[in-house]
């Protein structure tokens, strides 16, 4: 089998990026191991509203719920609640998201081969997938491109993935009775390392999650559901649906070589804060589109796929970077830390800021907004923290 670009990978942006790709005319072929689009699938689903505006994707019946204020728990002590009266997020049906960009690339002319893995790659100047299933056999192309999430066969074999931490995730599904429109925040050390755990309506049912980088995710589920989550919202027997999976750690790789691209959770195309790949995915394949459309029609390609990753670096660099920051900063939080920053959130002066700079989809601009404000309203915290944490997010 032979086709323009080869991906491997049929989640939201291997199926978007095949889609961009065969609205322009390429001849490109998408490799998903799985009987269907869509299925299996782990993730919180929740995505800015601006984000979806931004890539010209209309909400459709997918959509299951809007967010429009959060309520984050500290370790100990009252929870504080930010919201700005209007909805700030959409809570998908993933699979029938995936099922939706996997039809909207299969009408664009995209050809999806289901049931079908790879299981080994080799590139060079006429890249070749060699594929097990439905379709096996080879399949060679002039463009491959990762899709296929933190673990990529195609970064592994194209020496792109390095070793790294991920951050362990589980949710259940369930009948439960949460606020509409609110989406639970909750930190602490003991339940949550290094991440939070959630808690949000989606529909008719509930989901409740966690991650975290130490001890065992499923573990850390049950008891967060046991000791937090309040009973008269849970019945027994109540949960319909679990699912555990990896986050990966957010932009560590390079994302090309000669005729390999690495798009969304294979590039580690993830915001740091909170892991969230959806929107980060789907506008690095909307870039990688544009570059792969250009490198077809030239030549040398991997001058022109260098364009990838600085377009990439463009968009998000800055944004990537002080969350990374800031990220760090929050894993050198103790509990003790974590009740204080809960409580400076909900101080006027935080709320203001967050109020005029919070976008779901992009943290750099309410760190940036935060920094000079940060010295007054730590000075009442003592010098020893304020340098602690500055010390975190100069590192």
């Amino acid at each position: 089998m032979k086709t323009d670009v080869s991906i491997v990978g049929g989640g939201p942006a291997g199926c978007f990026l095949g889609k961009l790709l065969a609205e322009n005319g390429v001849d490109v072929t998408v490799v998903e191991e799985h009987p269907q689009i869509g299925s299996p699938s782990c993730c919180a689903g929740v995505v800015g509203e601006a984000g979806f505006k931004e890539l010209g994707i209309r909400p459709k019946d997918w959509v299951v719920e809007r967010l429009n204020r959060t309520r984050i728990f500290p370790p100990e002590g009252a929870a504080v609640e930010i919201g700005r009266g209007k909805s700030e997020a959409i809570v998908l049906n993933r699979a029938e998201f995936d099922r939706w960009l996997g039809r909207e690339a299969a009408k664009a002319g995209t050809k999806i081969l289901l049931k079908t893995k790879c299981v080994d790659a080799k590139f060079g100047d006429s890249p070749k997938l060699k594929l097990s299933g439905n379709s096996g056999g080879t399949l060679e192309s002039r463009i491959v491109v990762g899709a296929d999430g933190p673990v990529s066969i195609v970064a592994q074999k194209a020496g792109l993935l390095k070793r790294e931490k991920f951050i362990r995730c589980a949710q259940v599904e369930l009948r439960g009775d949460f606020e509409r429109g609110v989406a639970e925040v909750y930190l602490g050390r003991d339940l949550f390392p290094g991440f939070f755990g959630w808690a949000f309506r989606a529909g008719d049912l509930s989901r409740v999650g966690l991650g975290a980088m130490d001890g065992h995710p499923v573990d850390l589920l049950k008891s967060f559901v046991e000791r937090q989550i309040q009973s008269e919202i849970i019945g027994p027997n109540q949960v319909l649906d679990f699912c555990a999976g990896l986050i990966p750690q957010a932009f560590p790789r390079k994302v090309y070589s000669d005729r390999v691209l690495l798009v969304g959770d294979a590039a580690g195309q993830v915001k740091p804060l909170t892991g969230g790949g959806i929107y980060y995915g789907l506008s690095c394949a909307k870039i990688a589109a544009e570059v792969i459309a250009e490198a077809l029609e030239k030549s040398p390609y991997k001058k022109i796929l260098n364009n990838y990753e600085s377009g990439v670096k463009k968009k998000f660099g800055l944004d990537v970077e002080l969350a990374i920051r800031a990220k760090r900063v929050f894993d050198g939080m103790s509990d003790e830390d974590l009740n204080l920053m809960v409580g400076l959130i909900g101080t006027e002066d935080v709320r203001d800021i967050i109020k005029k700079n919070f976008e779901f989809d992009s943290h750099g601009k309410l760190i940036q907004a935060m920094l000079p404000k940060i010295p007054n309203i730590l000075r009442k915290t003592g010098t020893k923290r304020l340098f602690k944490y500055a010390k975190a997010f100069l590192k």
